[in-house]
C-alpha cells in the first residue's frame, strides 16, 4: 500500500493503519534503536523503546506533515532514535560518543556515507575548538549534562557556559566554511 496513503489513514486515528506500519516497519525500527542501546540496555529497555516509538507515532498522528517527511520510515526512523537517545539521558545517564553510530539507514548507502564523513568533520572540528570550549560542547551535547551541571563542573557561572556554547557554535560554522564544507548540512 502507498505510504501516503498509510499516513493519511494514520492522521484519520485509523487502527488498521497503524497496525499495518508495525507489521513493516517493527524489525527496522528494533535495528535503530538495538543500534543505540545494545551496550547499555536490555533485551527488555529495547522492546520498550520500540513500543514507545509506535505509541508516539500514533500520538502524534495528527501532526505529521506527510510532505516534508518522505516516507513513514524516515519519520519512525527520526522518532526510534529521539526516544533511544532520551532513554540512555533519563535512565541511564550513559554518554553519547562522538564516534557512537546513530545513523538512519533509509535505503541510500550515498546518505549513509555522506552522514558518516559528516560524524568525522565533526570530531576533526571540535578538536579545533579551546580545550575547555570543546569539553563544554561535548558535555552538553553528547553527554546530555544541563548547562547548570556544566557550570558546577568546570566552576563557570551558567552564563559564561551558555555565551560559550554559543560561541563554539560559531566557530565550528566558521571552521567548517573555511574547509569547504556547508555548515547547515552538518
Amino acid at each position: 500500500m502507498d505510504e501516503i496513503i498509510l499516513m493519511r489513514k494514520l492522521k484519520r486515528k485509523d487502527e488498521w493503519a497503524l497496525g499495518k506500519i508495525i507489521d513493516l516497519y517493527s524489525s527496522y525500527i528494533t535495528c535503530i534503536v538495538w543500534e543505540l542501546l545494545h551496550k547499555k540496555g536490555t533485551k527488555e529497555d529495547i522492546e520498550e523503546v520500540v513500543a514507545d516509538t509506535f505509541i508516539s507515532l500514533w500520538l502524534t498522528a495528527e501532526r505529521i506533515n506527510y510532505k516534508k517527511y518522505s516516507s513513514v520510515k524516515s519519520y519512525l526512523g527520526m522518532i526510534a532514535r529521539n526516544k533511544a537517545k532520551d532513554w540512555l539521558r533519563a535512565y541511564r545517564g550513559e554518554i553519547l560518543e562522538l564516534n557512537d553510530d546513530i545513523l538512519l539507514i533509509d535505503g541510500d548507502v550515498e546518505h549513509l556515507i555522506l552522514q558518516k564523513e559528516q560524524q568525522l568533520i565533526i570530531g576533526r572540528t571540535l578538536e579545533k575548538l579551546r580545550e575547555t570550549d570543546r569539553k563544554i560542547f561535548i558535555m552538553y551535547y553528547y553527554r546530555y549534562k544541563k548547562i547548570e551541571e556544566i557550570a558546577e563542573t568546570l566552576k563557570m557561572n551558567p552564563q559564561t557556559v551558555k555565551t560559550r556554547l554559543r560561541r563554539g557554535r560559531e566557530t565550528l560554522k566558521r571552521i567548517l566554511l573555511e574547509e569547504g564544507y556547508d555548515a547547515s548540512e552538518v
